[in-house]
């Protein structure tokens, strides 16, 4: 028996696949599906900690250190006038004395001018004071893992360009690392994919396509990576118009390893067929810097010229 040819969706699946009018992969990588109706286990705090941004990370953090405050607070209200030292007798008065007074127990600050008198009180020091051992630790933790948490800063040419090459042409788009950190072992994986008519349906096919090197061992500066159109290549004969009715897209897919961390780095990003640019190349990013050491203008990545 004669086993199919396995798929080379990426994984998205058949449904997936033959959704029209919608990009794969979105710019940044992303994906444009959706999984609903997982319930509230699909919420993972870690997880949703490391992802977002600095701003909103800060912001829940001070969020949560004033609502546990204010909580605490209000169970040192509760407990009556008595049951701290030097606390005014006024309402909001005293609310603000057992407010600071746990953020002065929450934070092992200890000033001495106010403490617990009754025993009510002295317990909800003490499990005060656990909590706010565990909640710096827990911050502390996330707050590492965030610092050592591998992320990447590929950045990918907006553009695909159709453009001569040896006696042909070739599909080429280019990357720059956009970080300090050297990234190695760099792998791309390019898949082609068109909608095509069957005897059944318009289905979505797709097929790798065949790099010039799917693979640098360093990667300093950039690297432009090059399909050669041959008689072989999806793109062979085709033309912009083609592509547009095939509603044609080509995902991309990096792996490297970061050289400081030794952790693996990955990175996406496609390219539909209104992201071609046929006829054009790339203009030339290198140059020598005063010091006379050659040098890459990151800020040309994107700027094309007619080929």
């Amino acid at each position: 028996m004669t086993l199919p040819e396995p798929p080379h969706d990426l994984g998205l699946g058949r449904v997936v696949a033959e959704q029209a009018e919608e990009r794969f992969l979105n710019k940044d990588g992303s994906f444009n599906v959706r999984r609903e109706g997982l319930g509230w286990r699909a919420v993972s705090a870690y997880g949703d900690l490391l992802t977002v941004s600095w701003p909103v990370f800060f912001a829940l953090l001070a969020g949560a250190y004033l609502l546990l405050n204010a909580l605490f607070g209000a169970a040192y209200y509760a407990l009556g006038p008595g049951a701290l030292s030097d606390a005014p007798t006024d309402g909001y008065g005293r609310y603000l004395s057992c407010f600071f007074f746990s953020v002065q127990t929450f934070g092992t600050i200890g000033f001495g001018h106010v403490y617990p008198k009754t025993f009510a009180a002295d317990a909800l020091v003490t499990i005060e004071a656990f909590v706010g051992l565990l909640g710096v630790a827990l911050a502390t933790g996330v707050l590492f893992s965030r610092f050592s948490r591998p992320t990447h800063r590929v950045l990918f040419s907006q553009h695909a360009v159709i453009a001569p090459y040896a006696d042909g042409r070739a599909l080429m788009f280019r990357l720059v690392n956009g970080r300090r950190a050297d990234l190695m072992d760099v792998n791309v994986d390019v898949v082609f994919t068109r909608f095509a008519d069957t005897s059944v349906r318009r289905a979505r096919q797709f097929q790798p396509l065949r790099l010039e090197r799917a693979s640098v061992t360093f990667f300093p500066l950039a690297w432009t990576v090059v399909h050669a159109i041959t008689p072989d290549s999806p793109l062979w004969g085709a033309t912009p118009e083609d592509l547009l009715a095939w509603e044609a897209e080509v995902l991309v897919v990096l792996r490297a390893v970061e050289e400081a961390s030794h952790q693996n780095v990955h990175a996406r990003t496609s390219y539909r067929a209104a992201e071609f640019r046929w006829g054009r190349r790339f203009v030339n990013l290198y140059r020598r810097s005063q010091r006379g050491h050659l040098a890459i203008d990151a800020t040309r990545l994107h700027d094309t010229e007619p080929a």
